[in-house]
């Protein structure tokens, strides 16, 4: 994605969970682009692009606030999820993909601020 489209700021942090930090808006202008293989199903399709997405946000995000001037790069990001047992048919996210996924953010975004 090029350096001159805008990255959304991250949302208000919720009043009911003070202690969570939003994670900053991925742009719908991400591009995702499969370099080996692919997931087994739709569902674990649909969860690698929502990690690779997010993921990259928070490269751009965290750089551009660190450097005055910096141009957006790719960003590579490698997947390999676990089936859950808890894996269903159903395409929506169970609670714990959600929490499994905002652990992971959580330690992408303070690896990335570490730097």
């Amino acid at each position: 994605m090029p350096s001159t489209m805008p990255l959304l700021p991250a949302p208000p942090p919720d009043v009911a969970q003070p202690n969570e930090r939003p994670l900053p808006v991925p742009p719908p202008s991400l591009q995702l682009t499969p370099l080996l293989g692919s997931a087994p199903t739709e569902r674990m399709q649909t969860l690698h692009s929502l990690y690779a997405s997010q993921i990259a946000t928070l490269v751009w995000t965290l750089e551009e606030a660190s450097v005055l001037e910096a141009d957006r790069r790719p960003v590579v990001v490698g997947i390999a999820l676990a089936r859950s047992a808890e894996s269903s048919q159903s395409s929506e996210l169970s609670a714990h993909d959600r929490t499994i996924f905002k652990g992971v953010m959580d330690i992408v975004r303070e690896l990335l601020e570490r730097r």
